[in-house]
């Protein structure tokens, strides 16, 4: 295998289910390659979207918005409590 070549979808599919495996739970719907990606989206959240895009390889940020980026509850109550307060 060559260290500096992109994963293929095969090797990828047969070490997710092999550490399914490992892990010991029974494998279940919505728990697999796309739970890790949203996860790695939502927690680098952070980060500039070129340079997410970039690391997760999407090609269209809408992509990431739509259908990866996902706030967890804590992260909408930072969001709030830093807003600054209006003066009426």
């Amino acid at each position: 295998m060559n260290p500096s070549a992109c994963l293929g979808f095969p090797q990828a599919r047969l070490w997710w289910q092999r550490a399914e495996q490992l892990a010991g739970p029974a494998p279940e719907r919505g728990r697999g390659w796309h739970s890790l990606r949203r996860k790695f989206a939502s927690d680098l959240m952070d980060l500039p979207l070129k340079v997410l895009c970039e690391l997760g390889g999407w090609q269209a940020a809408k992509t990431v918005l739509r259908c990866y980026q996902q706030p967890d509850e804590a992260q909408l109550r930072q969001a709030i409590l830093s807003r600054r307060r209006q003066r009426g």
